[in-house]
């Protein structure tokens, strides 16, 4: 049993190690956390309960039901997305010299990212509009009529669509509905959520050894 003191220098070893891995397999990410009642669809392949430790291809669909709780890391600069319950979203990455090009295409529900701003870049997209950062820390909502509002913690983030753009910086809500041009407002009557989730700065894999015990392995990562 690895103590859960476990460096973070470990996990530095071990994702590299699933990143070799998903070249092949087309895995970008890592469930570090499910809490609740969360459900994935990879390709043609039924819906399937989500679990911590699962690897997450590009394409996948993930779906949060009432009271859950997701997180995930990308495997490539540790990236991090907590999504709230209620939501749905498909995950996309195309590996390139920085690293994962990440999409993540959000039909609903609430979502809390923290972006390093070494790695390839980061877009959400929704039915409305498009929030495209490359290092950053923001929330985006998308409600059941598509709008999407985005609530700038750190950076920068740029909000657009078709009919023109805004900038998202720290204390300020950039909202943008089909067909309208976003809008930049100042941020308020928003409680921040992601920081109550004490315990998802770890994950733990179980795995059988040579002789078949099963036994449980500690990671922390990157808040």
């Amino acid at each position: 049993m690895i103590k859960s003191r476990l460096a973070l220098c470990l996990l530095l070893v071990v994702l590299p190690a699933f990143e070799i891995v998903g070249q092949n397999a087309k895995e970008i990410a890592l469930v570090i956390k499910v809490t609740g009642g969360a459900q994935i669809k990879s390709g043609a392949d039924a819906w399937q309960p989500l679990v911590n430790g699962r690897r997450l291809n590009s394409g996948d669909i993930v779906k949060t039901e009432e009271g859950a709780f997701v997180a995930i890391a990308f495997t490539d600069d540790r990236s991090i997305l907590k999504i709230r319950s209620k939501s749905q979203f498909q995950l996309e990455g195309e590996r390139g010299e920085l690293g994962i090009k990440k999409r993540l295409l959000m039909t609903i529900g609430q979502v809390w990212a923290k972006i390093n701003p070494k790695g390839a870049g980061y877009r959400m997209v929704t039915p409305s509009g498009v929030a495209a950062v490359r290092g950053t820390e923001f929330y985006t909502i998308v409600d059941a009529d598509a709008k999407m509002t985005v609530i700038g913690v750190t950076g920068a983030v740029s909000v657009f669509n078709k009919v023109d753009s805004v900038l998202v910086t720290p204390g300020k809500t950039g909202t943008v509905e089909r067909g309208k041009a976003p809008l930049l407002t100042d941020t308020v009557d928003f409680v921040p959520w992601a920081d109550d989730d004490e315990t998802a700065d770890s994950i733990d894999i179980e795995f059988q050894d040579a002789n078949g015990v099963k036994k449980k392995l500690r990671l922390k990562y990157q808040k």
